[in-house]
Order: structure tokens, then C-alpha cells, then sequence
């Protein structure tokens, strides 16, 4: 039986912060900064309610390009021993979007049927009370006896900018105070993932290439293409000969993802023409590529260099009429929009067994591993050689209008951790 008190604590911190706009600024967003004091104001809170004297509170703030404060905050508690459990929330969400497919007011909490409605009650909500709930179930004196318990020391990590790459968050924070915070054997949650039952446990995270294609041949009439370059006809045949080649290269498999390859995918064509009787001279085309652990994603850009090179010199190939004086002046640059390298945290890791066993324990459900294609901050420590895992319970509707949790699911999250501590 669930404690009335636990369920009190969960409805109140997640209704204070669906409360708290924090949408990216990148988004047009109010920024984090008030839920950030709303976080420090609650740690304060639950240090005088429950006489904490091992925590040390710190804020990493920084400035954007924009002079908007973005704001980390992390709370150490001490518990005197060699490793560090840390449990990674972020603070910003996205925009609520159109507003006509929700049901409430994304910003005003919903309690129903046992689950809490409200931008960001999932993403990432549930990590910030499930941090909380398991300060209070650790202080309140219903844990094991304190000299077999903590088995680890908790940080507890609050930080900016996860939606949108996260320079003015973790990123930063491992680029400027990596060693004043973590240690490379320190177990790291990131619970930014979450699947109903909480059994799945992400392990692995595909590289993530965005590149965009700057194709520039010459405009002309429709009715002479041969006074012309026809940029669309050079993006047509290097876009679907690139996405082919790209395939046949990387073409491992890894089961734990889903697909299991790698995935080079064209996205946006932009060109510069609207009306049909022009010939365009300049188009853009963007790719999507997700790319298995397995491979360097540098040296795919090296194969992507070659293949532009090897195809220029063969343009005429792609024509019937245009003009062949100007041929020289094509021009195929790219620029790299989004590169995040990722590695594996291995099976058989202290974390990973750890987490298994209190999933086991605590929810009585039988951990999967799993691997995903979007990106985690979890990526920054993996590069960085640090055992991390992203995991979580929920019912996936992060990003979604209508957005909301299961009230229960926050407190089985804290007692996962909980378990972890035993």
C-alpha cells in the first residue's frame, strides 16, 4: 500500500512545477530560472523539515548567447562513502503547442483517474518529485538502519537546456567542473526515459549526424534549361545516391535498437525558386542520420567528403541539358548542423546489475535492455567513458499535447532508487 503521504507529496511538487512555465528560450520560452528557485527553495525545505547536515548545494549558472541565466544546481548528500549514485533531471520543457488538442490549460495541474495532467509532468517532472520523494523516504526513518545504509552517496542534478542540446546544461557542466562532480565510478540515472511497466533499461544511444547539403548550380528560365543548373537535378541524384551508399557502408546490425541499423535519412529540401517556369541555382537538403555506436562518426563525414568529391567529378552523368560552360562553378558544401557521439555502458556494469536488481525488487518486473535512436544527455558521459543509464516509468506522452503520469509511478521510481541505495 502506497502511503498517503507519498501521494500528497507527489500531486503538490508536480502541481508546483506544471505551475512553472520553463520552455527552452530557444523555443520562446520564460528560460528555468524560476523553476530552479522553486527546486533550491524545495531542498531548503527538506533540509530544515528533516535536519539534513550532509548536504553541500551548488549552482553552476551560466549565461546563453541571448544574456538569458541558465541555471544547474547540484545538491550532494554525503553519506561517507568511495561512489556516488547520481539522478540527472532537467528543467526545461518544450512549448505547449496547439493548444486546441488539449483538454486543460497546460499550465494548470489536472488530477484525474490517478494520473496528473500538465506540460512537463512527464518530461521531466517525473524525475525532479521522484528526486524528492526519495530525499523524504530516506530522512523520514523508514529506510534500513543508517550503518549498512546509504550504500552509495546521492547527488541529485538539476540542469538547463536538455531540449535543446544541452550547451548550457549538462554539456557545460561536464566541459567546465567534469572531475569537481563526477567520478568514473559513480553509478549515473538519468530518468528521462520510461516505459509504462519500468522495466527497460536504455543502455546505448545511436550517434546523431544532422548534415545540411549547400547544392548551388545556375538559375535560368524553365524554358532553356541549357542557359542553366539545374540545382534540383544535382540534389535528386546525390541525395538518393548518398542515402544508398550510406546503407550499403554502415550496415551493422545491433538488436538492442530499434531499427537495428544504422539510419541515414533526407529531411528538409529547401530551394530558392517558387514559382514552377524557374530553374532553381541553389537547394538545400538536410539528413538525419543516426548511427550505431559501432562506427566513428567522423570518419563517416570523411566517407561523405569522398563521396562529394567522386561526385562532382562525374555531373555530366546526371544531365541531358544544361550548361556545360559553367560546370566548374557547381559547388557542393555541407555544414554540420548537430553531431553527438554516443558509447555503449556494458551489461555486465556495477550500474546496470545494480538497476536490474531493484526493478526486480521494487516493481517485480523483468529488466529488458534496451538501446534508442533519439538523444539523452546521457550521450556527454558516455563520450566521456562514464557508466550511465536512462530510465524511468511513464506513459510516454512527452512532447504531446495532454501530457500527464501516473501519480504511483513517480513514488515506485523513488523506491527503485531507493532499492539501489539498500
Amino acid at each position: 500500500m502506497i502511503r498517503t503521504e507519498l501521494i500528497d507529496e507527489s500531486i503538490k511538487i508536480s502541481s508546483d512545477l506544471i505551475k512553472i512555465n520553463s520552455v527552452n528560450p530557444t523555443f520562446g520560452g520564460n528560460g528555468e530560472k524560476e523553476k530552479a528557485e522553486y527546486v533550491l527553495g524545495k531542498l531548503n525545505e527538506y533540509i530544515k523539515k528533516y535536519n539534513i547536515k550532509n548536504c553541500v548545494i551548488k549552482e553552476y549558472n551560466t549565461v546563453d548567447k541571448n544574456n538569458i541565466e541558465r541555471p544547474n544546481i547540484v545538491a550532494k548528500f554525503d553519506f561517507g562513502r568511495e561512489k556516488t549514485l547520481h539522478i540527472i533531471s532537467h528543467l526545461d520543457t518544450v512549448p505547449e503547442g496547439d493548444l486546441s488538442l488539449w483538454e486543460s490549460n497546460p499550465y494548470e495541474p489536472v488530477v484525474k483517474d490517478g494520473m496528473i495532467y500538465g506540460r512537463g509532468s512527464e518530461d521531466n517532472h517525473k524525475a525532479i518529485v521522484s528526486s524528492f520523494l526519495l530525499l523524504k523516504m530516506i530522512f523520514e526513518g523508514n529506510a534500513p538502519e543508517k550503518h549498512e545504509f546509504p550504500k552509495y552517496n546521492l547527488n541529485l542534478i538539476f540542469v538547463s537546456d536538455e531540449e535543446d542540446g544541452s550547451e548550457y546544461g549538462l554539456k557545460y557542466l561536464v566541459d567546465n567542473y567534469e572531475n569537481e562532480i563526477f567520478k568514473k565510478d559513480d553509478l549515473i540515472i538519468v530518468p528521462d526515459f520510461g516505459t509504462p511497466d519500468g522495466n527497460y533499461i536504455e543502455i546505448a544511444e545511436k550517434n546523431i549526424l544532422w548534415i545540411k547539403f549547400k547544392i548551388k548550380g545556375k538559375q535560368c528560365h524553365g524554358s532553356t534549361p541549357n542557359d542553366g543548373i539545374n540545382a534540383n537535378i544535382i540534389m535528386f541524384n546525390f541525395g538518393n545516391e548518398l542515402y544508398r551508399q550510406l546503407y550499403q557502408r554502415y550496415d551493422k546490425k545491433d538488436e538492442i535498437f530499434s531499427p537495428a541499423c544504422s539510419t541515414f535519412e533526407p529531411t528538409v529540401v529547401v530551394n530558392n525558386v517558387e514559382n514552377v517556369n524557374t530553374i532553381p541555382g541553389y537547394v538545400e537538403v538536410c539528413f538525419d542520420c543516426r548511427i550505431l555506436p559501432d562506427y566513428d562518426v567522423d570518419e563517416v563525414l570523411k566517407f561523405v567528403e569522398k563521396y562529394i568529391d567522386n561526385f562532382k567529378r562525374n555531373i555530366k552523368n546526371y544531365f541531358v541539358v544544361y550548361d556545360t560552360k559553367e560546370e566548374d562553378e557547381i559547388e557542393i558544401t555541407y555544414e554540420i548542423l548537430k553531431k553527438e557521439k554516443s558509447q555503449r555502458t556494458k551489461e555486465n556494469s556495477t550500474l546496470v546489475l545494480e538497476l536490474k536488481d531493484a526493478i526486480r525488487n521494487a516493481l517485480n518486473k523483468e529488466p529488458q535492455l534496451c538501446g534508442m535512436g533519439g538523444g539523452t544527455v546521457a550521450a556527454f558521459l558516455r563520450e566521456k567513458g562514464y557508466d550511465t543509464v536512462v530510465w524511468g516509468i511513464g506513459e510516454e506522452t512527452a512532447h504531446q499535447p495532454n501530457e500527464h503520469i501516473k501519480i504511483k509511478d513517480l513514488i515506485k521510481m523513488a523506491e527503485v532508487y531507493l532499492e539501489i541505495l539498500k
